[in-house]
This record gives structure tokens, C-alpha cells and sequence, in this order.
């Protein structure tokens, strides 16, 4: 699979998009960030059967329901590791926060991640695993 056509416009506007929205589970949370912005890049929702879940047990429980524990299980059975200082724009990564496995994606002003009432931005270097998208 290869980046589409147009992927940075796209990944641009999946960012401020969930940047407009207020936190919601299943429509604006770290997950569904990090998996719109896959479908941006790639041009194929890649993760749409962990859709359609309303509440953090849900998204949990469609996780589970996939053999998962964690979006960081996720990422690392569909896409290549790599270093997160050697992620490129696009690439999606997790970070730990409060004992919790987040979701976002590298840009070029940092790791974008969900954030209780808008899209955050965190250092590269918070980011503890880095997955190519391609």
C-alpha cells in the first residue's frame, strides 16, 4: 500500500477537523484521529471494523474483540516499527499518559494527539512507539 495522491492536504484537514470537534469516543478520540489520518494518507479506512463505539468500554471492548489490547497492539500488527525520531509526516505513534496508551500521528509540528477539548501537540520525543504508513 502507498500514500495517495494529495495525502498532505488530506492529513491537514483530518487534523483540524478533529481539532474543531469536542472529545467524543467513537468520533473524536485519540483512536479515530490516528485512523482518519491512516485513511488520509492511504485512501483506504484501513481500521473501520474498530468503529462504531460510543464509550471507552466500547472502544475497549471492539479492541478485545479484534485480539487487541491496546491501539498500540493495533498499529504494531499493521504497520513497520520505527524509531520515533525517524518518523516521518504521516506515521501514527502512541504515547503513555496517566498509565494510558494514546493514539496520534506525526506532523511537521510535532506528534498530534487528542486532547480533552481539542487536538494537542507533544514532542517527538514523547512519543514512545512509531509506525510507518505505507
Amino acid at each position: 500500500m502507498t500514500r495517495v495522491t494529495g495525502w498532505e492536504k488530506a492529513l491537514v484537514s483530518v487534523i483540524e477537523r478533529h481539532a474543531a470537534m469536542p472529545f467524543a469516543w467513537g468520533k473524536s478520540d485519540c483512536g479515530m484521529l490516528a485512523a482518519d489520518c491512516v485513511e488520509a494518507v492511504l485512501g483506504e479506512d484501513l481500521f473501520g471494523r474498530y468503529r462504531g463505539y460510543s464509550t471507552e468500554l466500547g472502544a475497549a471492548r471492539k479492541l478485545k474483540k479484534g485480539g487487541f489490547s491496546t491501539v498500540e497492539d493495533v498499529f504494531s500488527s499493521a504497520f513497520e516499527e520505527v524509531a520515533p525520531s525517524l518518523a516521518q509526516r504521516g506515521d501514527v505513534g502512541v504515547i503513555e499518559r496517566d498509565g494510558k496508551i494514546g493514539a496520534g500521528v506525526i506532523t511537521s509540528f510535532g506528534f498530534a494527539c487528542r486532547g480533552e477539548t481539542s487536538v494537542r501537540y507533544e514532542p517527538i520525543t514523547a512519543v514512545k512507539r512509531a509506525f510507518k504508513v505505507r
